[in-house]
């Protein structure tokens, strides 16, 4: 009997710390399962609160003005229309002032479009946009301003600039008094040696080419001289130029020797279909020649020149002397030479003349 007594209480004892483990083990997965739901309030609390703050936040930016993005592009495209209106009315306003206060049609269009070069010719408005591929001069509009004597100076800062002024005369200036010429303060003068025909394409001395080179050079004033080329190709722009070198053979040539490069106004000239490339030929073909020679070339031509008839960009390499009537000039590119007026007043010369400024040594 003692002995089954032991095993009772053995018994009892093993089933008494069963059920403890099992309390404790309940009492824990009682204890995570609180700890998670706790987890999960808290989990819950936390994302209320952020649902609110983002509620709270996309209020406060639609009481401050922001929109979705269908509302932002239809705002978008009212700016853009009225933007366009204002722009619209600011060019017309423009316009309007400009041609009130009398400038040119042409003038007005090349204010509104400063970065090309806007070129009027035969009805039409062509625009080459302004290229850094090409040297640009180094001036200011106010760099420049008329003496009493109606000769554009220099009056810029840059002190190393030293300026020359010039005429440029042909047969239409009949009997020069070069002597008063030299007096009335000409420092050069590029002097026409002939021309070639423009419809049947004849070469032509200028009747007046000798007296003016003698005349001038007697009164010291330094020359250069310049070629009217109706060249077709380069045979012709070698005619010319051969014929101006022998021409000028006996003389002391300091200034360029010119090619100058302008389209013919008749409908009848030969040269009114020739390509920008076939220009560009004759004027190399006819600088080339002239550097051969031991001359300074220099290409002559306005604005239409150097941007319908030849690229400027290709013909970089050479002098030029720019034709451009008034201050500003309008040509943004380097030059050498500048022809400001065709209707100057020089003593010693009757009646109207090209009068230059030269901002190079030569």
């Amino acid at each position: 009997m003692n002995s089954s007594s032991g095993e009772l209480r053995e018994k009892r004892g093993v089933r008494n710390t069963h059920n403890i483990i099992s309390i404790i083990f309940l009492s824990l997965v009682a204890l995570l399962a609180l700890s998670f739901s706790i987890a999960l309030l808290i989990k819950n609390a936390m994302l209320k609160r952020e649902e609110e703050a983002v509620r709270s936040e996309l209020e406060a930016l639609n009481n401050e003005g922001y929109y979705t993005e269908v509302e932002t592009q239809i705002l978008v495209d009212e700016a853009k229309k009225v933007a366009a209106d204002e722009t619209e009315k600011s060019i017309k306003s423009t316009i309007q002032r400009k041609l009130e206060a009398g400038e040119g049609t042409t003038s007005t269009i090349r204010s509104l479009f400063p970065e090309q070069l806007v070129v009027a010719s035969d009805g039409r408005y062509y625009f080459f946009p302004i290229t850094d591929e090409i040297e640009h001069h180094p001036f200011d509009e106010d760099d420049f301003e008329f003496d009493e004597k109606g000769y554009l100076q220099y009056v810029g800062d840059d002190e190393t600039i030293k300026t020359k002024t010039g005429v440029d005369v042909s047969r239409f200036q009949g009997d020069i008094d070069w002597d008063k010429v030299a007096d009335a303060g000409i420092d050069f003068a590029i002097i026409r040696t002939g021309f070639r025909g423009t419809t049947e394409g004849k070469l032509l001395q200028d009747d007046y080419f000798e007296n003016n080179i003698k005349g001038a050079t007697k009164n010291g004033i330094d020359v250069g001289v310049y070629f009217y080329s109706q060249a077709l190709n380069e045979t012709e722009a070698l005619e010319e130029v051969q014929m101006m070198l022998d021409m000028i053979e006996p003389y002391d040539i300091k200034y360029p020797v010119v090619i100058d490069i302008e389209s013919a106004d008749s409908d009848s000239a030969r040269t009114v279909n020739l390509s920008s490339d076939s220009y560009e030929e004759v004027a190399k073909v006819f600088c080339e020649a002239v550097k051969k020679a031991g001359y300074k070339p220099m290409i002559y031509g306005n604005v239409k020149s150097f941007t319908l008839l030849m690229d400027a960009i290709d013909v970089d390499d050479y002098d030029i002397w720019i034709a451009y009537y008034g201050t500003p000039l309008y040509y943004p590119y380097h030059f050498d030479m500048w022809q400001y007026t065709s209707s100057g007043s020089v003593d010693g010369i009757t009646g109207n003349v090209d009068l230059n400024i030269c901002i190079t040594d030569y």
